[in-house]
């Protein structure tokens, strides 16, 4: 698959999971602030596409963190089903999804910087 086919792979499937979180969120206004980012984003990985491009790698880990804001965004962070399924699964006291969400503003940005300063 070439490189073009494949980011459009990955704004599909960032599309559709955006989509499906605007359809009667949580709460519109926390949704708006969680998704934010991303739509932040977006444009200007949109307007630097030509000029500057990313790996592979840094645009999925982009897509993958998008994901986990947009979930996020829909359900609140301590509502979402995959929290509570590893509440379930691990004996945690808590839906723990949030901090898929802190581990992905930590290690995204800073592949990307990593990719940026090589």
């Amino acid at each position: 698959m070439q490189d073009k086919t494949y980011h459009q792979v990955l704004i599909g499937i960032v599309s559709i999971f955006f989509l499906w979180s605007a359809i009667q969120p949580h709460d519109y206004f926390t949704w708006l602030l969680e998704v934010a980012p991303v739509l932040i984003a977006a444009p200007i990985l949109f307007f630097t596409y030509k000029r500057f491009r990313l790996s592979n790698l840094s645009y999925t880990l982009i897509a993958i963190h998008s994901i986990v804001l947009i979930i996020g965004g829909h359900y609140t962070y301590a509502l979402t089903p995959l929290g509570d399924w590893m509440s379930t699964l691990f004996g945690f006291t808590r839906n723990n999804y949030d901090k898929i969400g802190h581990f992905m503003q930590g290690f995204v940005p800073a592949i990307i910087t990593r990719e940026m300063i090589i």
